[in-house]
């Protein structure tokens, strides 16, 4: 079993069931979505990262509060591994004793607790980006410095990556991904395109700069998608890490799309988070969508 390191503890992730939407507290509202991920065992689950709190959305039966108040974290990056371990970043609930920043957290769980370690107090990663085959190389966007950091053994030591190539005097990163079929392949959404480096973020050169990517994931078959602005405009996929692009789908909004979520299990199923707190589904690649929450208000279907 792939897993990831704090400190010098090993935490192994607990397969244990989903608490049920009748004991667990109901969302009566969102505010700031920050990140969206599929749970790797159960796909009608997905997991929203929050500015308070993890959300769990059945999209059976509802939404409901990811554990107790001190838990409910400002979740500014969150991602769950490709052996369901929960991984997310950001600043303590106002009830938590912890300190800010929160560094890189692990929830064995599902978000119902988190442990702390990794660069704890250090960083505040808005982005995160666990490698879907090789979970010991993670790569984070530290906003309090500006910088991307490195991991190739699971969170236990860390490098600032060297970003040459890339103007760090205006350096705006809005997605990162790696290879799935290798870690040290990443590919970014910056201001001014995409980029691509094959040496972990030590350099990189630009691909594409007639678009770029706000948020992107992948599907089974490693293939990106992401939401474009420029060349391409909504959805789009690339079957060549981010080179070429194609648009697909249609878009269920006109709120610029904050986050992306891809069905591992379910190439057909996509969800999107927008700018005005509102989350679509799609279960036809995203062909046509059904509303989970709009404008922070959770849409009984």
């Amino acid at each position: 079993m792939k897993t990831l390191i704090i400190g010098m503890s090993l935490f192994i992730l607990i397969t244990g069931c989903t608490t049920s939407s009748d004991e667990a507290e109901k969302v009566e509202s969102i505010v700031h979505i920050h990140d969206l991920a599929f749970d790797r065992e159960q796909s009608d689950y997905l997991f929203v990262g929050t500015h308070h709190g993890l959300i769990e959305i059945d999209t059976d039966n509802g939404m409901s509060w990811q554990g107790e108040q001190q838990e409910r974290h400002d979740f500014m990056g969150f991602t769950i591994t490709s052996d369901n371990t929960f991984v997310s970043s950001g600043h303590p609930d106002p009830e938590s004793d912890l300190e800010d920043p929160l560094g890189l957290m692990i929830s064995e769980d599902r978000g119902e607790s988190w442990h702390t370690g990794m660069l704890y107090g250090e960083v505040d990663f808005h982005l995160i980006e666990v490698n879907e085959a090789n979970p010991n190389v993670i790569y984070g966007f530290d906003a309090y410095g500006q910088q991307v950091k490195r991991s190739q053994n699971g969170g236990e030591s860390w490098e600032t990556a060297t970003l040459e190539g890339i103007n760090l005097n205006e350096f705006e990163l809005y997605s990162i991904i790696s290879d799935p079929s290798d870690g040290d392949v990443v590919v970014t959404g910056m201001r001014d395109g995409v980029y691509r480096s094959e040496d972990g973020g030590e350099s990189f050169t630009q691909i594409n700069s007639n678009l770029t990517m706000t948020s992107v994931d992948d599907n089974a078959d490693g293939h990106l998608i992401a939401h474009g602005v420029g060349e391409v405009e909504g959805l789009m996929i690339s079957e060549d890490m981010g080179e070429t692009w194609e648009s697909f789908g249609v878009l269920p909004s006109e709120d610029p799309v904050l986050s992306i979520a891809v069905s591992p299990t379910d190439e057909n199923m996509i969800a999107v988070g927008t700018a005005s707190d509102s989350i679509y589904l799609s279960e036809d690649q995203g062909t046509s969508w059904s509303p989970l929450v709009e404008n922070g208000d959770p849409v009984d279907n």
